[in-house]
């Protein structure tokens, strides 16, 4: 069964609460929240919570000009007596190029684990990352590689390379493919894939209220190639519910 939910988690939904009243868009922007119900958090192909379910929550703040910043936060479980906690804190600017069809992202990331006690180097790290994103009537194609100077647990550099495609075969409903591949300087290199599809529901000015996402999510490892835990590498059927909740834009007149 679901743990009760996090602090941050629960500090995020209340923060999102909060920004529920909307009003008119300002030279600042406008800050975006939701939460989310996952049956697994899978990062890369591998479970963060040992194949159980998580609950997560975002805030989101981003500027008319495309500068962007952020905090997320998840429950995660790798093994007992391990950290509980995940939260990643993150900044970018999107630029867009040929009348907003593409679009060019560099962002970096900060993720910690704030209640970890296990020994040992730390499993927080700093990602630098850059995407480029192709919309074209109903498709939309990304890729995006990014580099992580030390990777979690000392596995030094790590290199992480992905190409997405999200086809909506209706306003509501997109498919959706992901394939990945990560090289770090120590531990198992891993290809990873994920392929589904998202339903939104109750459409608004900003997207969805509600999406429900179900995916299937696996890596090349092996059991024997998985380190302390075999079960998280195994494929898995991932089911989500997420709500977003109304805005509060920023700098309204």
């Amino acid at each position: 069964m679901p743990r009760p939910a996090l602090p941050a988690a629960a500090a995020l939904a209340a923060l999102a609460v909060l920004a529920a009243p909307p009003a008119r868009a300002g030279p600042w922007g406008g800050l975006f929240s939701g939460i989310t119900w996952t049956s697994d958090y899978r990062y890369q192909g591998i479970s963060s919570t040992d194949k159980r379910p998580a609950l997560q929550g975002y805030l989101h703040w981003q500027r008319p000009d495309g500068v962007f910043a952020g905090v997320f936060a998840s429950d995660v479980h790798y093994y007992d007596g391990g950290p509980k906690l995940e939260i990643d804190a993150y900044a970018g600017k999107h630029f867009e190029l040929a009348g907003g069809r593409t679009e060019f992202t560099p962002e970096v990331l900060y993720s910690t684990f704030p209640n970890n006690r296990t020994p040992g180097p730390t499993f927080d790290f700093l990602e630098l990352k850059v995407e480029a994103k192709r919309r074209r009537g109903p498709l939309t194609l990304a890729a995006d590689a990014a580099f992580t100077p030390q990777a979690s647990f000392g596995a030094g550099e790590a290199w992480i390379v992905e190409g997405e495609a999200d086809y909506a075969l209706t306003p509501s409903l997109t498919l959706k493919a992901l394939a990945g591949r990560r090289w770090a300087h120590l531990g198992a290199d891993r290809d990873y894939v994920s392929l589904g599809g998202a339903w939104g529901l109750h459409p608004t000015a900003f997207g969805p209220r509600y999406v429900v996402e179900l995916k299937y999510q696996s890596t090349s490892l092996s059991p024997a190639r998985c380190g302390f835990n075999p079960r998280i590498c195994g494929p898995a059927l991932v089911g989500s519910l997420s709500v977003n909740l109304p805005p509060l834009m920023l700098g309204g007149s």
